[in-house]
C-alpha cells in the first residue's frame, strides 16, 4: 500500500512494527521508501490489491501509549481535533473540525452554530489548551469572522 507519511517518529514504519487501521493491529513485513514524504508498505496477511482496498483511505494509527512525549506547549493533531473553542469572553465558537498546515502555521478550522471560523494556531491566538478539559481558549484577532 501507497502510504503518506504523517509521522515524525523514527522507525515507526520499520519491519516488525505494528499500526491500526480502523482497530485493527497490522504488523508491518517491509518498508520501501517511495516519493517525498511516501512509502509503500506491506503487511501481514494483506497479500493483494483486493485485500487492501477496504483499508485504502483510511489513517494508521498507533496507541497512545506509543505515542512520544512532547515538549510543552506542542500537540499532535489528534489531541486537538474535536476541542471545543472557546474565546476570551465566553464565547463557544465550535470545535476544531479540521487542521490545515500552511507554510507559517496551521490553521484550525472550528466548525459551530455560527458556521465556520479560522484560526491561527499562533501564541498570540491561543490562550490555552486544556485536553483534560477539551477546551481551547483564544483571543480572536479583528478581522476574524
Amino acid at each position: 500500500m501507497k502510504v503518506t507519511v504523517m509521522s515524525d517518529v523514527a522507525h515507526r514504519f520499520d519491519p516488525g512494527e505494528a499500526v491500526f487501521i480502523q482497530g485493527e493491529r497490522l504488523s508491518i513485513v517491509s518498508s520501501t521508501p517511495f516519493r517525498s514524504g511516501q512509502i509503500i508498505l506491506s503487511f501481514t496477511g494483506v497479500a493483494s490489491p483486493t485485500e487492501a482496498q477496504p483499508l485504502v483511505g483510511q489513517f494508521l494509527t498507533v496507541p497512545s501509549s506509543e505515542v512520544p512525549d512532547l515538549p510543552e506547549g506542542e500537540y499532535f493533531h489528534f489531541q486537538l481535533l474535536g476541542l471545543k473553542v472557546v474565546t476570551d469572553t465566553g464565547e463557544e465558537l465550535g470545535e476544531i473540525t479540521e487542521i490545515l498546515e500552511t507554510g507559517s502555521n496551521d490553521v484550525y478550522i472550528v466548525t459551530g452554530d455560527g458556521g465556520e471560523v479560522l484560526i491561527p494556531a499562533l501564541n498570540s491566538v491561543i490562550t490555552d489548551i486544556g485536553l483534560d478539559e477539551g477546551v481551547m481558549s483564544v483571543v480572536l484577532p479583528d478581522g476574524i469572522r
